[in-house]
């Protein structure tokens, strides 16, 4: 409600005269300070009144939301690596026909599962900006090629908040080894192979499906979230089941400190790269490794599939044995988070593949590094997964297998079954079944998973470098012998 003006009052300015009075004053004003400044046009005067900056408080990104997902079997792909390295294929699973079952292993019988509830929450991962397969893994070849890791600015590098899966829940966890258990089963649904990558000389078909690495793709309701589970070492330790053969070669040149030399006479040595005693060329071994007909290569090419499949999706990856330990070598390539079950200590080879890492880390230690999003499930009574499979007595030994490697990068959630059950160490409590069934589904809670920079692999050995040749260019030792376990030979079979 406005007051009407009485027409004698003389002593009220009018709005034109405040007005012109205003300008007056600031025009006075004008000559003496900076802060306000006129602009003549002519006949007519611009008053501008700078507006003092302030500074803009960056947005703070909220955390993600955690959420339930139901799971559901997807799609199979299969990548060969020794005998049919070329070939990639992928099989989708109609749901409708698709029977769904857990591989039969000793004393378990094969066992049909439905859909698979999990819980996701924040996670925190150090990660490229630019992770997609067609940059980083050129970016990989080259320091394959070069022989050292490639160094990227730190803008290259980001601290994100993702929703990854919860590993405090026990359903979450148990769901997930489901997922890698299911891994072993090699025909489920009945829908044809496709081929994915390039052409493939079916008349060297035979026998391909013993031949390389599998995964097998579960997707939730709308396709947000992808969880890729990673097949593994064949149940066998001896030669003969499955790609057991395969996997040998390959487990020596990932987990062994110079190619299964200079151990006990069963161990399949696979390069020759010893000079003396405890002296290893590592130039050598890590050519071997980064040969382009192993496992993790067809593991990155598995990915860069799945990925291009589930282009807005978020990708999760867990893996049992050699399976799990190759979806960590992957989670660090990529940045994704992974979830293991008893995976064989990774975090040597992982130092030898030539991946990225972010500033201020150190390529030869991936075990230090904080953020990586992988967690490594597994119980005291499993030698391979405790890093002590490897005496002249032990049962890895009796079968070849050299797996001197004790350390794993991110973080170990530990069963105690030794303690908590009295188990005795054994090969025998590897298996995925038995550790579905006798130790997440017993035990009321999931274990605390914790940090273990300070573990050490290979603590005897003198690694060096070289030019490719018998020339020594560089030479360094290994000066510390401190492991978090000690090497011992009670791994024998229950």
């Amino acid at each position: 409600m406005f007051s009407r003006r009485k027409k004698g009052n003389t002593a009220c300015t009018s709005a034109g005269r405040v007005t012109a009075r205003l300008l007056l004053s600031f025009l006075a004003l004008s000559a003496s300070s900076p802060a306000v400044a006129a602009i003549n046009t002519g006949q007519n005067a611009q008053l501008v009144i700078p507006i003092e900056a302030t500074p803009l408080t960056p947005l703070i990104p909220e955390p993600p939301t955690p959420a339930e997902h139901t799971f559901t079997l997807r799609q199979i792909y299969h990548h060969g690596t020794y005998k049919h390295p070329g070939l990639h294929r992928k099989q989708d699973v109609v749901q409708s026909d698709a029977n769904v079952w857990l591989a039969a292993e000793d004393g378990y019988e094969g066992e049909r599962i439905g859909s698979l509830k999990a819980r996701s929450g924040p996670l925190r991962i150090q990660r490229l900006v630019d992770r997609r397969p067609s940059v980083v893994d050129p970016m990989v070849a080259f320091s394959r090629q070069q022989g050292y890791v490639s160094v990227l600015s730190p803008e290259a590098w980001s601290l994100d908040d993702v929703l990854g899966p919860n590993i405090t829940d026990k359903d979450t966890v148990l769901s997930l080894a489901l997922m890698a258990a299911n891994a072993y089963v090699e025909r489920p649904g009945q829908a044809d192979w496709e081929d994915v990558g390039g052409p493939f000389n079916r008349s060297t078909d035979f026998g391909w499906e013993s031949d390389g690495l599998r995964g097998h793709v579960w997707a939730d309701e709308n396709n947000a979230t992808i969880v890729v589970g990673l097949k593994g070492t064949s149940p066998a330790v001896f030669d003969g089941d499955g790609t057991t053969t395969n996997d040998k070669v390959n487990d020596n040149l990932f987990f062994s400190c110079c190619c299964a030399q200079q151990g006990p006479w069963t161990w399949h040595q696979v390069c020759d790269c010893a000079t003396s005693t405890y002296s290893c060329n590592n130039t050598c071994v890590v050519q071997a490794l980064r040969d382009e007909n192993r496992y993790y290569q067809a593991g990155r090419e598995l990915y860069a599939n799945v990925s291009e499949l589930y282009p807005n999706s978020r990708i999760w990856l867990t893996g049992h044995s050699l399976g799990g330990a190759v979806s960590s070598l992957l989670g660090l390539t990529y940045g994704v988070p992974v979830v293991t079950f008893q995976a064989v200590p990774e975090a040597l080879p992982a130092g030898r593949l030539g991946l990225p890492v972010p500033p201020g880390a150190d390529p030869g230690a991936p075990q230090a590094r904080e953020y990586t999003g992988s967690f490594h499930f597994g119980h005291t009574a499993d030698p391979i997964y405790m890093g002590t499979c490897n005496g002249a007595t032990a049962s890895c030994s009796f079968g070849g297998y050299a797996l001197e490697s004790a350390c794993h990068t991110g973080r170990e959630c530990v069963y105690d079954t030794v303690g908590d059950k009295g188990w005795r160490v054994g090969i025998g409590t590897h298996k995925i079944r038995a550790v579905i069934h006798d130790v997440i589904m017993k035990y009321d809670t999931v274990p605390e998973c914790n940090f273990t920079p300070e573990c050490k692999d290979c603590g005897n050995w003198k690694m060096y470098e070289s030019n490719g040749t018998e020339t020594t260019t560089t030479s360094s030792s290994s000066t510390s012998t401190a492991k978090t376990r000690t090497r011992t030979e009670t791994c024998k079979t229950p």
